[in-house]
């Protein structure tokens, strides 16, 4: 249920900043505004994804592990780009660790990274075909076609999160 809630949050964001294909579809929100579009591609994705167990215990995990690693590394990439890009102009809002900051971020960056890596060992021994765990193919598949497509499309029209704070 986390991983729907997550996933169905995240889906409604990116489809209401434009990023996701059939956007306007995804971010109808119904009169209690609730995105039951979104929750529901969510929780047919994740069925789809449960539906994996049925064949491979070790699919299912490799899925399990996908999905956790994606969550984290969305998480993570904010603060890397902080704790870097953004490391002179940033401006603190309310909440701030002050000088601790890019300390703290740092720490969650290494964090992400050491769990990815962990998420990404086998599974089960001996490693056979059958039991090697492709997460790692799976995660940097992902993130080739990520990169690829914000090279060639994404960054002549994506312009960033819709901001709806003060109106």
């Amino acid at each position: 249920m986390s991983s729907i809630t997550s996933n169905s949050r995240m889906a409604y964001a990116f489809s209401r900043d434009g990023a996701m294909p059939f956007s306007a579809f995804w971010h109808k929100v119904n009169k209690h505004e609730v995105p039951l579009n979104a929750v529901w591609l969510s929780a047919i994705i994740a069925f789809c994804m449960a539906l994996t167990s049925l064949g491979s215990l070790v699919a299912f995990q490799a899925m399990v592990s996908i999905a956790t690693i994606g969550l984290y590394i969305a998480y993570a990439l904010p603060i890397f780009f902080r704790v870097t890009l953004a490391r002179k102009s940033f401006r603190p809002g309310p909440f701030t660790l002050g000088r601790y900051g890019v300390f703290v971020g740092w720490t969650a960056v290494l964090w992400v990274a050491t769990i990815s890596v962990q998420f990404s060992l086998p599974v089960e021994y001996p490693i056979t075909k059958e039991t090697l765990n492709y997460t790692p193919v799976a995660v940097g598949g992902l993130l080739i076609i990520t990169i690829g497509s914000w090279m060639v499309s994404a960054r002549h029209w994506f312009k960033g999160p819709v901001t709806n704070i003060g109106s």
